[in-house]
């Protein structure tokens, strides 16, 4: 198993990219902490993974908390010891205009997509030092390296997090420590069908326009992006850092009509 007895913390674990990524650590023998705000949400991701035999703990975090975060990597390290990899995934998203975009959205995007990473890193980082080791995957956007019309400010904020990433990478890889990024596509999570087709007067007809310039033609799945963080986090990654992996069916990559 590539995580036997490690520990895995990721934020933002009770739906989507994070629930998934903590089934996927789970199945490879890692304890994962569940590090989620919605309460109902973190304990029934922990309590499914106690039913599949995983050790799982669910940890009630506020990722743009200073103190909340500092909370859970305190009861974390008292609790495992160590902890061998940290997933920054929660993440919030609103679909609107920068000039309809409110100062308190603005505040409220950074404050979980790049605070929250911010966050993370900074308390994980003293731990990891001591112990020579440690893998922290970020979980950024393709919008964090290409901007779309209605998600500017959610744009702004991942392209903050890539760029953290390569920072902390560059800083702190003599530590023996590895930081990295995923920038998922698509993904069908239940953000996406909140902001974006629960806003839209045509969901099926926006579907297909989301998809006019995805070679792939097809959205992904949480799994799949949870198998991309797999490998960053893993000793398979182990000469990758300040990467960010872009996992977007190729959306990155086009450049007009497909025959």
């Amino acid at each position: 198993m590539l995580f036997e007895n490690k520990v895995v913390i990721i934020t933002g674990a009770g739906s989507g990219i994070g629930k998934e990524t903590a089934a996927a650590f789970a199945a490879e023998g890692a304890k994962i902490v569940i590090a989620e705000f919605n309460e109902v949400s973190g304990k029934k991701t922990e309590q499914e993974l106690q039913e599949k035999g995983a050790e799982a703990l669910f940890i009630q975090t506020d990722v743009s908390s200073s103190e909340s975060v500092l909370r859970l990597i305190d009861m974390v390290e008292r609790e495992y010891g160590s902890i061998d990899v940290l997933v920054n995934n929660a993440g919030i998203e609103y679909f609107t205009s920068i000039e309809e975009t409110t100062e308190e959205q603005w505040d409220r995007t950074f404050d979980v997509n790049a605070k929250g990473t911010f966050l993370g890193i900074k308390y994980v980082l003293p731990i990891m030092k001591i112990q020579g080791k440690g893998s922290i995957v970020n979980v950024s956007s393709v919008a964090g390296i290409a901007a779309w019309p209605g998600l500017g400010v959610y744009s702004a904020s991942k392209g903050g997090v890539v760029l953290l990433t390569k920072a902390a990478a560059a800083e702190y890889g003599k530590y023996g420590i590895r930081v990295n990024c995923v920038c998922p596509g698509s993904v069908r999570t239940p953000l996406l069908e909140k902001e974006f087709f629960g806003k839209v007067e045509n969901p099926e007809l926006a579907e297909k326009e989301l998809l006019k310039g995805n070679p792939l033609k097809k959205f992904a799945h949480p799994k799949e992006i949870a198998e991309t963080i797999l490998f960053l986090a893993s000793d398979k990654a182990s000469f990758v850092t300040g990467h960010a992996l872009v996992a977007d069916a190729g959306i990155s990559s086009f450049v007009g009509d497909l025959l």
